[in-house]
């Protein structure tokens, strides 16, 4: 669904600072896919596997780099953008169409606000959500329909909390966060002292905090556990995906980002910038180092102190990992010219007996 008015492709261009091809005055209603755009819309090309699709695409303009100008039909009725960037630049001209929506201010008459609590005229509470003694709700905050804030906790301007949050006593969300429906902000860390006189496992009072920074987002059903004592941080403009599970006293450093189904466990820290792709796992009391890419379903049992790509359970780096893949596959003809070696020699060893006898 398209929302925005008509915008007309020169303009367009120049708003993301890339090159107008074609008539600057062509007009574009909405976006969409390269092989599902129509007359009227922008797409953009980036992944040379679907060159054929930029051939036959029916779309109005296309945002491209220069090199593949050539494989676009410029026809009449057709334009391009070009720019170093296309997928951020498509990104962009999505925002214009696709504006984020506007919310009325104010308290619906079934929220649950507690005494004490703060909330900002310009901030929007809606029915059904909950808003804890002592809580703080900044301004053009938004909380959805059961929404659960808890005592001292505090929302800070323009967060976007969806239905189902649940932020935890004392936690603090980031100026512009959004944390889609089912987050768990603040829930007790996982832990626990075997007591065998009893014998059970005695939980440990799980005293501290998660602090969210600004401009964070966290996917549909992610956990973030509040530290055992201290904090639990996740920097400055991270992304995080769906049912990702981050435990306590974790460090996630700024502008990272967590595929879906990581786990981070306790007191593990991740700079500046790193990667995890899904289903990525790691130990306790680690440090992974800025700008470290793990790629899926890697299992992290050791600190990573030199940035780069890695793969694997163990982890290693991403070369020495594909080096191994190929010697596993190669394993079996491997196997089987060892046994023919051996059986050769066994021959040699026999004939060479023989004759010593002799």
């Amino acid at each position: 669904m398209n929302l925005a008015c008509p915008i007309e492709l020169g303009d367009l261009a120049e708003r993301l600072a890339g090159t107008c091809v074609g008539n600057p005055h062509l007009l574009l209603t909405g976006v969409n896919g390269l092989a599902e755009a129509q007359r009227g819309e922008l797409t953009f090309f980036t992944n040379q596997r679907y060159r054929d699709h930029l051939a036959t695409t029916q779309a109005s303009a296309v945002i491209l780099k220069e090199e593949a100008l050539e494989h676009f039909p410029l026809a009449e009725g057709k334009g391009a953008i070009v720019c170093g960037d296309p997928y951020l630049a498509f990104a962009k001209a999505s925002s214009l169409f696709h504006p984020a929506p506007v919310f009325e201010p104010g308290i619906d008459s079934r929220a649950i606000v507690e005494p004490g609590a703060q909330i900002d005229p310009t901030a929007t509470v809606m029915a059904c959500a909950y808003v804890g003694k002592g809580a703080i709700v900044g301004p053009h905050a938004v909380l959805f329909p059961f929404v659960f804030v808890g005592e001292d906790a505090r929302i800070q301007s323009r967060a976007l909390l969806y239905p189902g949050v649940v932020v935890r006593e004392r936690c603090v969300i980031g100026e512009g966060s959004i944390l889609q429906p089912g987050v768990t902000i603040g829930g007790d860390g996982f832990g626990f002292a075997f007591d065998a006189s009893v014998p059970c496992h005695f939980k440990i009072p799980q005293a501290g905090t998660v602090e969210i920074g600004r401009e964070v987002e966290i996917g549909a059903g992610s956990a973030i556990d509040r530290a055992t004592l201290g904090v639990t941080r996740i920097g400055d403009g991270t992304k995080i995906d769906n049912l990702v599970q981050i435990g306590h006293n974790v460090t996630v450093g700024p502008l990272s980002i967590l595929c879906g189904q990581v786990g981070i466990a306790g007191s593990s820290s991740l700079g500046k910038g790193v990667i995890c792709g899904g289903q990525v796992g790691l130990g306790n009391h680690l440090h992974i180092c800025d700008g470290t890419r793990l790629g899926p379903k890697s299992g992290v049992m050791a600190d990573v102190t030199e940035p780069g790509e890695y793969l694997g359970v163990p982890l290693v780096k991403a070369r020495d990992f594909m080096r191994q893949q190929v010697a596993i596959q190669k394993g079996p003809d491997t196997l089987k010219a060892l046994q023919k070696l051996e059986r050769r020699v066994a021959e040699l060893e026999a004939k060479l007996e023989a004759i010593n006898e002799k």
